[in-house]
Order: C-alpha cells, then sequence, then structure tokens
C-alpha cells in the first residue's frame, strides 16, 4: 500500500476521472525538497490547519532523513514504515519520538480525524532533520521510450494476370512436353548418319617396358557435358538454372543483426510476491528465508520493548521471554536458531508471529 506520506498531494491530484466516470489513476508517488515541506507545513499552522501542517511535517521530517544520507531514498514508504526504519538509523530516544506521529499521520489521512495542535507541536519539536538537511539529489530522468516503426519494405510491381493465371502456365507446360515427345520420335525414327571412314594409324611397333608411361591414344578425354547432350538439353538446363538462381535471389529475405530494445514492464505486487514466494520455496535456502522473517519481526517488536538495532542478542532474548512468560531457550532457538529444512522454517515463521503478538 502506497502510503499518501509519498506521495506530494496526491488526493488534490487525482481527484479527477478519466472521461469515462471512473477515478483517474493517481500519478507516480514523488516528493518534493525537506525545505519546501517544511515551508508548507508552517504556511499550514499559521493558518490553523493542523491536518495538512502535520501532513506536511510528516513529509519534511521523511525528506530530511533520506536527504541527510538516514534512510534509503524509496519511491514509497508508510508512517509506520518511516518510523521503523528510524529505529535502526537513528537514536533510541530520537526514534520513539516518531512513533506517535506516526500513527497520528495515520489518523489524520486515513482515518478521518483532524489533527490538535499539540499533535504538530510535538512533530515540530522532533524535526531536527528537515532544517538541516542538504540540498536533494536530482532524480533520474524518465526518457520515454518510443519503438521506430518497422521500415517498409520496397515492393515490386505485381505481376500480369496473364502469369498468374496458373492455366496459363499449365498450357506452356503442356506445349513444352508435347515439343520435347516430337523431338524424341524424330531422333528415334531418322537413320544415322555413317561417319566419314579414316585411315587407322599404323600399330606401334615397339612397346616401352616402363608401365608408368601410358600407352598412346590412352588418357583423360577432352570434351564436355555440352558436346556429349544434345544442345537444346544442355542449354536449356543451363538458363533454367540461371533463372533458378535469379528467382532465389530476388525472393531471399535478408535480416540484419538482433537488436534488443528497452520495453517498461509493469507488475502486480500479488504476483512479484508470489513469484518471490515461489523462487524461495525453490532455492531451499532456509536460513535465508528465516533471517527475513525475524529481521523483519524484531524491526516491529523493538519499539515496543523500548531498545535498539545495537541491544544484544542476550538482553533482546531476555527482554522478549519475561513480556511473554515462555522459556529463554524457546525464544532464543526462534530468533536466533538454525532453520535445516522446511518444517522447521514453518515453525520458526508460527513462533515469530506469536512472539509478535505476545510482546504488542
Amino acid at each position: 500500500m502506497t502510503d499518501d506520506s509519498t506521495d506530494r498531494g496526491a488526493p488534490d491530484a487525482w481527484r479527477g476521472t478519466d472521461g469515462i466516470g471512473e477515478p483517474a489513476a493517481p500519478p507516480p508517488p514523488r516528493l518534493d525538497a525537506a525545505a519546501n515541506h517544511r515551508a508548507a507545513a508552517e504556511a499550514a499552522a499559521e493558518h490553523r490547519d493542523f491536518d495538512a501542517a502535520l501532513r506536511e511535517r510528516f513529509r519534511a521530517v521523511l525528506r530530511g532523513l533520506e536527504q541527510g544520507g538516514l534512510l534509503e531514498v524509496r519511491r514509497s514508504r508508510t508512517a509506520r514504515e518511516t518510523a521503523d526504519d528510524a529505529t535502526t538509523a537513528l537514536p533510541l530516544g530520537a526514534a520513539t519520538e516518531l512513533l506517535p506521529a506516526a500513527y497520528s499521520f495515520d489518523e489524520v489521512v486515513y482515518g478521518g480525524r483532524h489533527a490538535t495542535e499539540d499533535e504538530y507541536r510535538s512533530l515540530e519539536y522532533a524535526d531536527r532533520y528537515s532544517g538541516t538537511a542538504p540540498p536533494p539529489a536530482p532524480e533520474p530522468v524518465e526518457v520515454a521510450v518510443t519503438e521506430q516503426a518497422a521500415r517498409a519494405r520496397k515492393k515490386l510491381p505485381p505481376l500480369p494476370d496473364l502469369l498468374r493465371n496458373p492455366k496459363f502456365w499449365a498450357g506452356l507446360a503442356g506445349v513444352i512436353a508435347v515439343l520435347l515427345l516430337l523431338y524424341a520420335m524424330l531422333n528415334a525414327c531418322g537413320a544415322p548418319n555413317a561417319p566419314t571412314p579414316q585411315k587407322p594409324p599404323p600399330p606401334p611397333t615397339d612397346y616401352p617396358d616402363n608401365p608408368d608411361i601410358d600407352l598412346p591414344g590412352a588418357g583423360p578425354g577432352q570434351d564436355s557435358i555440352f558436346s556429349r547432350l544434345p544442345g537444346p538439353v544442355a542449354f536449356g538446363g543451363l538458363q533454367f538454372l540461371i533463372a533458378a538462381a535469379l528467382l532465389v535471389w530476388w525472393r531471399a529475405r535478408r535480416r540484419g543483426a538482433l537488436v534488443g530494445e528497452p520495453r517498461p514492464v509493469e507488475v502486480a505486487a500479488n504476483e512479484l510476491l508470489a513469484g518471490q514466494a515461489a523462487l524461495y520455496r525453490r532455492s531451499k535456502d532456509h536460513e535465508h528465508v528465516a533471517s527475513k522473517l525475524r529481521a523483519a519481526t524484531l524491526r516491529r517488536i523493538r519499539p515496543k520493548l523500548g531498545i535498539g538495532a545495537e541491544t544484544a542478542q542476550d538482553r533482546l532474548i531476555a527482554m522478549v521471554s519475561a513480556r511473554t512468560g515462555v522459556d529463554p531457550n524457546l525464544v532464543g532457538s526462534a530468533l536466533y536458531g538454525p532453520v535445516p529444512d522446511t518444517d522447521t522454517l514453518q515453525l520458526v515463521a508460527t513462533q515469530l508471529e506469536w512472539i509478535e503478538a505476545e510482546v504488542g
């Protein structure tokens, strides 16, 4: 859930509709500089508008912590998350001052009640961060990615209707078949021409004894395939091969190198959570998952116990055991014990949930 503390004036900025009667989508949550929120809070307090003054002052504190490097800059953070994160970054006394302000912020912004002057003055007293915060770092510029339209290929002019008619090609093939048949019949019926008689060469008288020397008249032939085949068949086949090569060159697709294009991807929060859980389950890294659950539980129960992140493990276990009335060994096993398998992980998750409920 995106808290109102992280979008500047969002309830006033997207109260309109999208043209079809439905509420328009809120803009991306952004916060201004801490000095601007501080000035807006002081101006609202002068007009006795303590609702707006409390809201803007809490934003000024958050931005002051972010600009000062005490908290990580995030696009969205709830008021409770701000107070919880402050417990790990600020001294215990300063962090506990922000917790009531976070409750008041949620009740005013979401609960519908009006803020009192005392609540605002308490937050104003606890604000020691917005006035001394350095200027905010420039935010990254969002560049809209535009896809270029595919370059249209030049189209060849269409073939004439005669060449696109299959009957024409069937008739042409029939005529060629008839001509080839007539040519074969004429060659079969005609008498062969008698060769011109030639005087045979005299037989050799001496034959060499060396077998590596070829005899007269032996060796590779000098005639080509064109001289052995009939002229129409040889040169017609050559023209057919040339035409086929030209056709392949004309119709072949030319493809360039693959080019990657950045595309914006939006994933719903529940799908992202389910996917992350599936990855944890597939990795079977029970220790890592348990450490995440334990860190979240400790971050929520430390303010209720009145301790900070620097508290030793033994003291933390003793305080939790005293608050819940459970054996310290069981508390230590739940908070810091090994997690070798899935069953132990489920047991630890149940114990952490029970501990948080009892401490709260």
